[in-house]
């Protein structure tokens, strides 16, 4: 990817952590998530999508189209069932929109479409990104009509679209992106990145069951901006699990756990800093209990982890100002206890 758009590592984790406490919450379970399991919440509110393309690829059955087809209405009686198929992913009075211009009885008729199609999914030669400008010429400026046409077209590149939707998720986790009527090649691509460079994060720090796929990125982004997920009140219990998990969760990633050490960015790259800073300042000695670190890792260097004195949930900042080093032991008796008078002492070790 030439730009790289997640600027915030922890705002990113921060949503992941509470996603994954938010799963096991409806769910009544712990330990992995699956976005497949149609017994869970993910499984039944998700997991429909792919499905809604391999439906519409049948009832498009491209691969027997020729081109002698154009201009004959063969290949607009295929998109007309295929739209069908789009279900949510597509407003009904688009899919009514697209259908019309595929009619030439309609005054909206467009003499072109079936060309188009056919050059979307047929001619190998046609370069996408003219075909994507093509089809916004002849069926609109419909973002969810097109892109749900290429994610006909393979579901494992491309994506379905709901505008105002992801620009809200977009900002939740701290990603300068716009999408509503932005309806372009270049933009869709940069809305893909982005859910790429999520589902690489998910397949780091996410306790899934196989790995990610970019379909389930989407719908983990789709869902934290959701009213019932903002809304949600974790308890306690769960408060505290969702910080620790976004605490160790940086560590992993930024520390290259799991094999992922080509995740970069200039948001994983601050955070990596601001780890090792802390760390270096501390100088082998947990800043609570004052005791030095209880072994020495396999770089040779004192095992403290990095801990957000103000958490990442309460609005405190991924920054030296805010993090301290500390034993194991500290690190948990602070997401457990939670004691005031620690967190006044962390505060002053930092000055």
């Amino acid at each position: 990817m030439s730009e790289t758009y997640i600027k915030d590592l922890a705002k990113v984790v921060e949503q992941l952590s509470r996603f994954t406490a938010y799963v096991h919450h409806n769910d009544g379970t712990q330990g992995f998530i699956s976005f497949r399991d149609s017994t869970g919440i993910l499984g039944r509110e998700e997991d429909f999508k792919s499905a809604r393309a391999e439906e519409a690829r049948k009832a498009l059955d491209y691969e027997k189209w020729d081109e002698s087809w154009i201009g004959t209405g063969k290949i607009a009686e295929r998109a007309n069932e295929a739209i069908k198929k789009a279900g949510e992913l597509v407003f009904l009075n688009q899919q009514f929109d697209f259908q019309n211009r595929l009619n030439p009885e309609h005054s909206k008729y467009q003499e072109d479409a079936e060309r188009v199609l056919f050059n979307i999914y047929s001619n190998s030669d046609y370069d996408e990104s003219e075909a994507f400008a093509d089809a916004i010429k002849t069926f609109g400026g419909s973002y969810d009509t097109i892109a749900f046409l290429f994610f006909i077209k393979d579901d494992t590149r491309f994506l379905p679209i709901s505008s105002g939707h992801f620009d809200r998720a977009f900002k939740i986790l701290g990603i300068d992106y716009t999408t509503a009527y932005h309806c372009s090649w270049e933009n869709y691509q940069g809305f893909t990145s982005i859910i790429n460079e999520i589902r690489d994060v998910m397949e780091v720090v996410l306790p899934m069951q196989g790995i990610p796929r970019l379909v389930d990125a989407h719908s983990f982004v789709w869902i934290i901006q959701e009213d019932k997920f903002k809304e949600w009140n974790p308890d306690k219990e769960e408060i505290i699990q969702i910080e620790q998990a976004a605490e160790e969760s940086v560590q992993t990633v930024v520390t290259g756990a799991g094999g992922r050490t080509s995740i970069k960015s200039s948001g994983f790259k601050r955070s990596a800093e601001v780890v090792k800073e802390t760390k270096r300042r501390a100088n082998g000695i947990c800043q609570l209990c004052e005791q030095p670190a209880p072994f020495i890792d396999k770089k040779g260097n004192p095992y403290l982890e990095s801990h957000h004195v103000i958490w990442l949930s309460r609005g405190g900042g991924d920054s030296t100002a805010n993090t301290v080093a500390l034993c194991p032991n500290c690190h948990t008796k602070m997401h457990v206890l939670d004691k005031p008078e620690d967190i006044e002492k962390l505060k002053k070790a930092i000055k």
